[in-house]
């Protein structure tokens, strides 16, 4: 072969071990969330269901070492006022298919000066995930996003997209699922009834 092939070839195989792996996330979330009447000691029935918790997926940016945040968005058909009338939490069920409490918060204290209202969520169940449930009034104050953000222990699971082991069909499946983790519910609530 001559030289100048053995370069080239030299060359592409330098490039390939150099070129730093683009890194991904992996890891799988689905948790339902719910606001409930109650406290996180006393549940009560279910007001509205929320949008499941996932983990976005796809190209990691920044630092690797980075915590992942499982995270959901929900706009319901209540004022915040609605849920400090009363006692009302937010819950975080492990799955679809298990109903273990993975986290909750008690719906309470002092508004924001925009009236915003954040409220803590912690642990149940020995999960080791905790958090806030963030509630934004909107649309004149009639409708409020709630927002859900939970962290856990362990950091973030990674994987090479060069190494051949199927992730990128992972992540591919991963996004598709987290496609449209904000989620409008306002049809799936009765405004007529408001929060217990």
């Amino acid at each position: 072969m001559p030289l100048r092939l053995w370069l080239v070839i030299l060359s592409f195989a330098v490039a390939m071990v150099a070129a730093p792996s683009t890194l991904a996330q992996t890891t799988s979330v689905d948790r339902p969330a719910e606001l409930l009447a109650g406290t996180c000691g006393s549940l009560g029935e279910v007001v509205v269901p929320l949008a499941n918790l996932v983990i976005t997926s796809g190209d990691l940016q920044g630092q690797t070492s980075a915590t992942p945040v499982e995270q959901s968005g929900t706009v319901v058909q209540y004022a915040i006022a609605d849920f400090l009338e009363s006692n009302h939490v937010v819950v975080v069920r492990e799955s679809p298919t298990v109903s273990t409490l993975v986290a909750c918060g008690d719906i309470g204290g002092a508004l924001n000066p925009d009236g915003t209202l954040a409220v803590g969520m912690q642990a149940m169940n020995g999960s080791g995930l905790s958090g806030i449930a963030y509630f934004t009034p909107i649309d004149a104050f009639s409708n409020t996003l709630v927002t859900i953000l939970l962290v856990g222990e362990s950091g973030p699971e990674t994987v090479s997209a060069s190494d051949g082991t199927g992730a990128g069909d992972e992540v591919s499946e991963a996004v598709e699922q987290s496609a449209g983790v904000v989620q409008d519910v306002s049809t799936a609530a009765d405004p007529a009834r408001g929060p217990s």
